[in-house]
């Protein structure tokens, strides 16, 4: 086991000390350290002793003294330093599953990874885990993790994760809240298979261990055109009514009784039955918007408070937004706002999905290849992209084209933009202006 340097801060005391990127931690104090989890566990020494690798085979043993919260300044390739835990679930729901032929490598991982849950917020099902597994989260109170419960029917889970035995949860999650333990709590839902019924009597017994569950997110099965399970289907606007409704419910008891609303329902059950979103403050810290909750709801507030810096003038700049089918339901109010401006010229272009398939609607998934199907070369002065289409390290897509191999075969340059309504604004308006 050993932790991959890929950066030594500036000034910092790593620096200061010789180490360098591409040099290996081994241990601390002369225990190995496994996992990013460990390093933060071992740096609270005020005395440390080093051992790194070198890249040609030294091994140095380094010696420092600290304060207990100063920083060394080693950054890692990886938050898990031994090998990530793969998931042996074969859930019938599960994207992976129904990716492209030939996908990038780093696509195929199938993360369940309790490590993983706590330092990046990735969901696990807690069938991955073993007795020294609970002993440490307790110990070192690992908190929160991200839990994909889907049921807490023992039988349905099996069917669902695809295991061979019943998949319990409730007594997992009892567990764990037990030790110390908060849960954020996923849901995928599935029409017809663990939805009604099954989904009341889920969020009941979720509820009953609020505040140990701190929340739920309900987010509805993601289907691309590689799917072969005759089971799986999208949501009816009908149903998706019917689910926000049932949500709403707990919400109002949650508010009510604890001062929080507990559950959500993904932006995307808003979308497909042409419902407004929830405001804002619906949505408390915005716990779960990685999982596509509540970031409507935030990018409209951010709208209202930067819309006062809308100009009184544009200087003609033909500008396309690009967006997937359910980004553009989002944006539509502020790009047909901007596009009032005297002097500009701002299209929103809502992209079907070719990769993946046209029932895949969020803008994260659309890859290069569906934004040139769909604009023809030379047919703007300037496009507009959002940042979660990219790597996250890297300026590349889903199917391995970067921007600049875009911008050269569209002939139109590009922008990058994060998902605050501000960055939006400004990328329109004043990219160009000195």
């Amino acid at each position: 086991m050993r932790g991959k340097i890929i950066e030594v801060l500036p000034d910092s005391i790593a620096e200061e000390i010789g180490i360098e990127a591409g040099d290996e931690l081994l241990s601390i104090n002369g225990e190995q350290v496994s996992d990013l989890i460990d390093y933060n566990y071992h740096c609270a020494e005020d005395f440390l002793l080093m051992e790194i690798k070198k890249p040609d085979g030294e091994i140095w043993m380094c010696e420092l003294e600290k304060d207990a919260d100063e920083e060394i300044g080693l950054v890692f390739a990886s938050n898990v330093f031994d090998r990530i835990r793969p998931c042996r679930n074969h859930c019938l729901f599960c994207f992976i599953d129904q990716l492209p032929p030939k996908p990038r490598a780093s696509l195929l991982l199938k993360d369940d990874d309790y490590r993983m849950s706590f330092l990046e917020g990735n969901y696990v099902t807690c069938t991955n885990m073993d007795e020294a597994d609970y002993q440490r989260i307790s110990a070192l109170h690992l908190s929160p993790l991200y839990v994909s419960v889907h049921t807490v029917d023992p039988l349905l889970r099996q069917r669902m994760l695809g295991r061979k035995e019943p998949a319990e949860i409730l007594l997992t999650l009892q567990r764990l809240i037990a030790g110390g333990t908060q849960i954020h709590a996923q849901i995928v839902l599935c029409p017809g298979i663990n939805d009604g019924e099954h989904l009341q009597r889920t969020l009941d017994a979720l509820y009953a261990l609020h505040p140990g569950i701190l929340s739920v997110a309900v987010v509805p099965v993601g289907i691309t055109k590689y799917q072969k399970n005759p089971e799986l289907r999208l949501f009816t606007p009908k149903e998706a009514r019917e689910i926000i409704r049932l949500i709403e419910g707990y919400q109002e008891k949650a508010r009510a009784e604890h001062g929080d609303s507990f559950v959500f329902a993904a932006d995307e059950f808003y979308i497909r039955c042409g419902q407004p979103f929830p405001p804002a403050a619906i949505y408390g810290d915005f716990a779960q918007i990685e999982d596509g909750i509540g970031m409507a709801a935030l990018f409209l507030q951010q709208w209202e408070q930067c819309r006062r810096n809308l100009p009184e003038q544009a200087d003609g700049e033909h500008i396309g937004i690009v967006s997937g089918i359910c980004g553009a339901a989002v944006l539509g109010d502020a790009v047909s706002e901007m596009s009032r401006i005297p002097g500009a010229n701002v299209e929103l272009l809502a992209i079907p999905n070719s990769h993946f398939g046209e029932t895949v609607t969020v803008t994260g998934l659309l890859t290069a290849s569906c934004i040139m199907k769909q604009i023809r070369p030379g047919a703007f002065d300037r496009l507009i992209i959002p940042d979660n289409m990219l790597k996250f390290d890297e300026d590349i897509f889903l199917d391995d084209v970067t921007v600049e191999q875009l911008s050269e075969r569209l002939r139109i340059p590009i922008s990058i933009v994060d998902s605050h309504a501000a960055s939006l604004l400004d990328a329109v308006f004043y990219e160009n202006q000195e």
